[in-house]
């Protein structure tokens, strides 16, 4: 591709931003349009992966965002009362590329944000439409402006204005799960990111820098829609510490429930000269963790077929033949892994249990190898 191409991006969440350092550091001009007055400064926690830092250093943000984060001591599965059920070392992790590091929404939209000159990023600005032009796009804002460019990437989100207007989106559907979460001050020791299931209900734990700690709780939507800060306690009371501390640790005011939906695969994720980059073009369940180092793979693969390929639209075609397989895998998985999660009755959770205790390590090694495998 020659000259320097105009580029839209429709977002500056993480995947927004990512999208746009990367655009910017493979020599486009692209600017990222946000809804919002400013980053936003509230957020839980998140987890990255070894291919998310990989596809960040592919476009030299990964250092700063390693600043920010907190390695795990490895990871495990534990039951309802403790048990271990599954566990992965720190050194076994290291071997297949990695720890797990979770990180701030916040700290993470400023690390990226600190790599953008200011005018990189326009606030305050709503997008509600596009619409591709044959040798250009357009993105429609709410004040009744237009921006054209040679590209409108869609980095909105899962409910993204960007894919239903460029007639890429299918319908999303309620996955039947609610999930609650929060960050505290907490000392925690150095711990493997952890995530311990009972019943359909599930408690993760993921220790942060600076003594705190992001903790997120799931249960079928049906029997959490009585629920609250005190339902959250009846309900994981008796599992296993931190847990109960941790609830009581926390202050309600802190906790967000969110209801959790997905979509079938895109069959598309772009169009012309829109595309798509992260929970816009692979909505997905969160059991893998997987969705923000997705994103940052979208960013690093889309600027690299960009400044290599002459033309937009073929461009476009490249980046989604090297990422719809993978990061559909990603999604698949995690709805597979939820349905296993979502068990329901003690006689499943026992087989689950009996599963996650007697698979093969070396298999388990192997798939994560094949997950934190990224390249260009």
């Amino acid at each position: 591709m020659t000259g320097r191409p105009q580029v839209a991006v429709i977002g500056a969440g993480p995947a927004g931003l990512a999208t746009t350092i990367a655009l910017r550091r493979a020599g486009l001009e692209a600017v990222a349009y946000e809804r919002v007055e400013a980053l936003r400064r509230h957020g839980n926690g998140l987890t990255l992966w070894p291919n998310g830092f990989a596809a960040l250093d592919a476009f030299g943000a990964g250092y700063a965002v390693r600043g920010r984060a907190h390695p795990a001591a490895g990871m495990a599965m534990r039951a309802a009362d403790g048990r271990t059920l599954y566990e992965v070392s720190e050194q076994a992790m290291k071997s297949v590329g990695g720890n797990g590091m979770a990180v701030h929404r916040t700290e993470l939209l400023a690390a990226l944000r600190g790599l953008l000159d200011p005018e990189a990023v326009r606030f305050g600005a709503r997008c509600v439409g596009v619409r591709d032009a044959g040798e250009h796009a357009v993105a429609e804002f709410a004040d009744g402006s237009e921006v054209r460019a040679d590209l409108v990437v869609g980095a909105d989100g899962i409910r993204s204005v960007v894919r239903e207007s460029a007639g890429l989106g299918r319908r999303l559907r309620h996955c039947g799960v609610v999930v609650w979460r929060a960050t505290i001050p907490f000392g925690l020791p150095e711990t493997p990111g952890l995530l311990s299931m009972g019943g359909a209900d599930a408690f993760g734990i993921w220790k942060l820098a600076e003594d705190r700690v992001y903790w997120f709780a799931s249960a079928p939507f049906a029997d959490a829609r009585q629920g609250g800060a005190d339902w959250l306690l009846r309900r994981f009371g008796d599992w296993h510490e931190p847990i109960p501390e941790l609830l009581r640790a926390t202050d309600p005011a802190q906790v967000v429930a969110t209801e959790i939906f997905d979509c079938r695969p895109l069959r598309a994720w772009s169009r012309g000269r829109v595309a798509l980059v992260g929970d816009a073009a692979h909505p997905s369940m969160p059991n893998m963790g997987q969705g923000t180092s997705q994103a940052f793979e979208d960013a690093a693969v889309l600027a690299a077929r960009l400044a290599a390929t002459p033309s937009v639209p073929e461009a476009l075609r490249a980046y989604e033949r090297q990422r719809r397989g993978r990061a559909n895998a990603a999604t698949s998985q995690a709805r597979m892994l939820a349905r296993i999660g979502g068990w329901p009755g003690p006689v499943a959770g026992r087989l689950r249990e009996w599963m996650l205790s007697h698979a093969p390590q070396r298999a388990q090694l192997r798939q994560l190898r094949q997950m934190f495998e990224f390249r260009i």
